[in-house]
Formats: C-alpha cells, sequence, structure tokens
C-alpha cells in the first residue's frame, strides 16, 4: 500500500514549454529536499548512496535541488535553470498548491514531462523505486 505521503500522477504530466530543451532522451529523477529535514537527511545518508550505487541510477539523469530550508524550496532561485519548468508545472498542480513543501519528493521526468512524483522515505521505497526499476527495465 502506498502511504498518504505518496502522489502519483496522471493529470500533473504537463509538457515543458517549447523553448526548454531536454538534457537527454533518459528518464531524469529530480529529488528535492531541504537541509533542514530530518527525513531528508536520512534520505540522503542512507538511502541515495543505494540509489547511486544500482544499475538503474546508471540508466538515467538524476538531479538534486537542497536549499538550506523549505523556506527555499518553492524559490525559482533555488532551482537550476533548465529545471524551473518543473517548478512551475508542480506549483501549477493541485498537490504543488496544498502540499508543496512536503519533502523529501521526487520527480520523474521523462519526454520533458513530470510523470510521477513521490513524497516521503515510503514514497521512495515504496513508489518511485519499483517505477525506477520499470522504467529503466531494470530488474528487481
Amino acid at each position: 500500500m502506498i502511504g498518504r505521503r505518496t502522489l502519483a500522477v496522471g493529470g500533473f504530466a504537463l509538457a515543458a514549454s517549447s523553448g526548454v530543451r531536454a538534457q537527454s532522451s533518459r528518464p531524469m529523477v529530480v529529488f528535492l529536499g531541504d537541509q533542514a529535514s530530518a527525513e531528508c537527511k536520512t534520505w540522503r545518508a542512507q538511502w541515495e548512496p543505494l540509489f547511486v550505487a544500482s544499475d538503474g541510477y546508471k540508466k538515467l539523469d538524476y538531479r538534486v535541488i537542497y536549499p538550506a530550508d523549505s523556506a527555499q524550496l518553492l524559490m525559482r532561485d533555488s532551482w537550476p535553470p533548465h529545471l524551473r519548468w518543473i517548478l512551475d508545472t508542480f506549483l501549477a498542480s493541485e498537490d504543488g498548491v496544498q502540499r508543496g513543501k512536503v519533502t523529501p519528493r521526487f520527480f520523474l521526468v521523462q519526454n520533458r514531462q513530470v510523470t510521477f512524483t513521490a513524497t516521503g522515505i515510503a514514497g521512495w521505497r515504496d513508489a518511485m523505486w519499483p517505477m525506477i526499476l520499470s522504467v529503466t527495465g531494470t530488474p528487481a
């Protein structure tokens, strides 16, 4: 069962503006967290090293947005210019409006669209990680 801190989005899959160029055709995972969050610190210390060492990681691009505190999470200046379209798309969604500062948050981007998002360590473990394995064709 996926916990309440996980959200899979079908309607959230909005295309980026035509001026945005994808970094590659590979899927991309974006980690959004803040340095003041205990759960983000735990994910970075315990789960991120396992992810980075995995075969799935080798088949996608990975970006980290990790400002000092939650007040900076949704500020455009905290995001690299080439990823700001993800922030804009997220902020235009119901989840972005209602739970924008819930972290850790993970975005799966495919073909310049946010196709899936999950929050929390349980969301990573129970939803995002299986989705990454599926998208990359990586055996569990």
